[in-house]
């Protein structure tokens, strides 16, 4: 009787230090994998900055593209108008004919 109460101990203390060590290797990869998460994490952050700063030069330069099209638009516009002077004789005539003719039928 008293042989099995030992056996019995010492299963007990073999199941113990098993447990144990199991905690303490599951403990262990617990932290390597909040590791390699946290290095993940930290390597997505990293790569979402650089394509938000690519995303945010293109469009700046695609914004000064149309800027400079824009201005080159007015400025042939402009040219258009003044440089042209029947244009502009033409457009001061449309106008006062409109105010003319809106006096007239009042």
């Amino acid at each position: 009787m008293k042989q099995i109460i030992e056996e019995v101990f010492e299963a007990e203390k073999k199941a113990n230090e098993i447990i144990k060590k199991a905690r303490q290797k599951a403990s262990e990869i617990r932290q390597a994998a909040e590791k390699d998460n946290s290095e993940k994490l930290a390597q997505a952050r990293q790569d979402a900055k650089e394509i938000i700063r690519i995303a945010v030069e293109n469009a700046q330069k695609e914004a000064e593209v149309v800027r400079q099209e824009k201005l080159k638009q007015a400025e042939n516009e402009k040219e258009s108008i003044l440089g042209n002077g029947k244009v502009l004789k033409d457009l001061v005539d449309n106008i006062c004919n409109i105010i003319v003719s809106t006096e007239e039928n009042k």
